[in-house]
């Protein structure tokens, strides 16, 4: 099982309506909306390619033997670190595909970003993904109450982070 981290394109766009019009993955997800349409899609891929010389984003698709099976991206907090998010389509969760990624990622934060603190923050009640951290060598730092907001919707965190 090999994971590779591209570039989003319009190629994509197919893919992520299929793969996040899915209660089950958005609902973990701060930006993405459910119903997922093609016009978000749209919005997301335009979204990527905005500013490449300010770079503060990085985000990437996630693909096995050519197929797009989710995404992960770095947000830049600082001149030193940066915030982790990710999302697999449900038909390849249990199967290490993120865990993969998890660690190319970090590794592209470490070695090429030179950050030395990469955090996540994960909803509360997103076991899964809180098992994922602590697998890569993330560390729980503590319990955030209503600090996220998704439309009328407050949720508490749990924050983990990585420091090389």
């Amino acid at each position: 099982m090999k994971v590779e981290l591209n570039q989003f394109s319009e190629k994509h766009i197919p893919a992520l309506c299929q793969l996040l019009n899915n209660e089950n993955i958005s609902k973990w997800l701060l930006q993405i909306p459910f119903p997922y349409t093609f016009q978000d899609a749209e919005f997301w891929i335009n979204k990527c390619k905005e500013n490449p010389e300010v770079k503060k984003d990085f985000a990437f698709a996630i693909e096995t033997e050519g197929s797009l099976i989710g995404g992960i991206g770095l947000h830049i907090k600082s001149e030193h670190s940066a915030e982790v998010g990710y999302w697999l389509g449900e038909k390849h969760w249990g199967k290490g595909y993120m865990s993969e990624a998890l660690k190319e990622i970090t590794n592209y934060a470490i070695n090429e970003l030179t950050l030395v603190r990469i955090t996540a923050h994960v909803f509360e009640g997103n076991i899964r993904s809180e098992k994922l951290l602590i697998k890569n060598g993330y560390e729980y730092e503590g319990f955030l109450k209503k600090s996220h907001k998704k439309g009328e919707i407050y949720f508490n965190t749990k924050l983990y982070a990585k420091e090389i």
